[in-house]
């Protein structure tokens, strides 16, 4: 009892300490990337998945005003709890609607509102699960509830988890299913219950109905348990397991059938080609390293930990060896772990960005192999005097590098400098401002926080400049954004807008207020 009551507090004691950690980044957390404010628009939208649909699909010559922006991102009183709109804004976008629906309903709570902590709030009850469960998986493994903290400890406080959390996308939620599955599967090679199935296919259908790559890590997962199963012979568990998990699959096409014409008419790669990346044998080595980094990087403190036991063992190895022979060593954990391993590999040779985002899914897996070794050291210890005493100091041990991971380096996607955009765009709030750009919304998406900070703004073309001039209306000074990106939309030159303005109008000086990646920020006077 009186260890359970100790195993509980430390817990608590955990979930306080990362609870701080993430209010700390959320905090610090100043702008958004176009795809999280994409998560707002798909979400709140009514009926109009991108800004191109609220003027009909021409926003060239067209004035967007402030509230108009804000209805894009907030739910507007009265349009509450809209799960029809969500369904129909993914159908015409990429991945499924289940986070979707689930931002919606928190935003709704909210009406009229629009902000970071909508998204955060979602995200941190999502991240506190997936400590939980990885912790309950730990436990059902076999391995002690020391293990089970420090994989929640490893996880909860890594530089990767974090990033995860502050990122307001479908990958916390994406994080979360693919634990819970690893949680079945731990149970189902611990005991068979017919309810584990059931669940098992549940999972797979709400991890397919968040991200199509989930398919991945499921794949290659449920084919080692069936063969884990095989070995054991558990032909029981199978015969309710298969089905369970092909119904799971075979449901996306009841609840999204527009995952067909997602999946068929290659979507999934925007901006890149998984198949001509898998080609490229040359880029291999140079892929795996990219993603190996991200790891690397993300895991600092895991992968001390795992390098210490590792080294460890090796000092002990004779010890360990001789124990063996009198424990059974239990290696379900690799059923879980090597799956991981496989899909990190496909994914560094096939994905279109070299972002760590497409493997955050992965890293409760990898935190795992550290515990693994980590349970592998205490059997290496497992004689020594005080074993107590060891296994506290070596919690105690991953708590401190966790946190001193934490202190040095920051997560991915806080986007500081976004605080020092919306202190430049304050300033000249009150000009007008002309929008550069074609019928292509992703840079106008990506500005869309900045560009609230004005009443309304004209979209004009690079090719007839008369409609921005008479939007201006002689002003001494006015705002230009310009979409400069080649690779993402309409890749216009800046120098050659600004030489046309000088030659059409007054309008003879430009000073470049900053710059992100697809667009830069002139202020234009006389």
């Amino acid at each position: 009892m009186k260890e359970k009551f100790s195993r509980c507090w430390a817990l608590v004691l955990v979930f306080v300490i990362v609870t701080g950690v993430c209010f700390l980044f959320a905090g610090r957390k100043s702008g958004m990337f176009i795809d999280e404010i994409y998560a707002y628009g798909l979400s709140n939208s009514h009926y109009a998945p991108f800004l191109t649909d609220i003027k009909n699909g021409e926003m060239v010559g067209k004035t967007f005003t402030r509230q108009e922006l804000f209805d894009y991102v907030a739910v507007t009183d009265g349009d509450g709890f809209d799960v029809g709109t969500v369904y129909y804004n993914q159908v015409h976008d990429v991945p499924p609607p289940l986070h979707y629906w689930l931002l919606n309903a928190v935003c709704s709570l909210f009406p009229d509102t629009f902000s970071k902590w909508t998204g955060l709030a979602l995200n941190y009850v999502l991240y506190m699960l997936t400590m939980f469960v990885l912790y309950k998986t730990v436990r059902r493994l076999g391995y002690s509830a020391n293990n089970g903290i420090a994989a929640a400890v490893l996880y909860g406080l890594s530089v990767i988890g974090m990033s995860t959390f502050v990122m307001i996308r479908m990958y916390m939620l994406l994080t979360l299913l693919t634990v819970v599955l690893m949680y079945l599967i731990a149970c189902l090679m611990q005991e068979f219950r017919p309810r584990y199935c059931i669940l098992t296919g549940l999972v797979l259908l709400a991890g397919l109905i968040t991200q199509y790559y989930f398919v991945f890590y499921a794949f290659f997962l449920c084919a080692a348990y069936v063969i884990y199963a095989l070995v054991k012979k558990e032909y029981k568990a199978l015969a309710w397991f298969v089905p369970c998990a092909l119904l799971g699959v075979l449901g996306l096409l009841l609840v999204f059938p527009a995952c067909l014409d997602h999946l068929f008419a290659d979507k999934l790669v925007s901006g890149g080609n998984a198949m001509e990346n898998l080609r490229n044998f040359a880029q291999y080595p140079v892929r795996l390293k990219t993603f190996l980094s991200f790891v690397t990087h993300g895991l600092k403190a895991a992968i001390i930990i795992a390098l210490l036991a590792i080294v460890a063992i090796c000092v002990y190895f004779k010890k360990f060896k001789a124990a063996a022979k009198d424990r059974k060593f239990d290696l379900r954990a690799l059923v879980l772990i090597v799956p991981a391993v496989i899909v990190f590999v496909i994914v560094a040779l096939i994905s279109p960005v070299d972002e760590p985002r497409y493997i955050y899914n992965l890293i409760p897996a990898f935190v795992l192999a550290a515990c693994l070794l980590l349970y592998l050291l205490k059997e290496t210890l497992g004689s020594f005097e005080r074993e107590g005493l060891i296994k506290t100091a070596a919690l105690l041990c991953v708590m401190a590098l966790a946190l001193w991971q934490a202190r040095c380096a920051p997560p991915d996607y806080l986007y500081p400098e976004y605080a020092e955009y919306d202190a430049i765009v304050a300033e000249h709030s009150d000009d007008k401002c002309v929008y550069f750009s074609d019928n292509r919304f992703e840079a106008i998406t990506q500005d869309l926080l900045q560009l609230m900070a004005f009443d309304d703004f004209y979209v004009s073309d690079d090719t007839d400049l008369t409609g921005a001039l008479d939007y201006v209306g002689g002003a001494d000074e006015f705002v230009a954004y310009v979409d400069i990106s080649v690779f993402w939309s309409s890749g216009y030159d800046p120098d050659k807008i600004i030489s046309a303005l000088a030659d059409s109008s007054y309008y003879d000086k430009a000073e470049l207020l900053y710059q992100n990646g697809l667009s830069a920020t002139y202020l234009i006077s006389k």
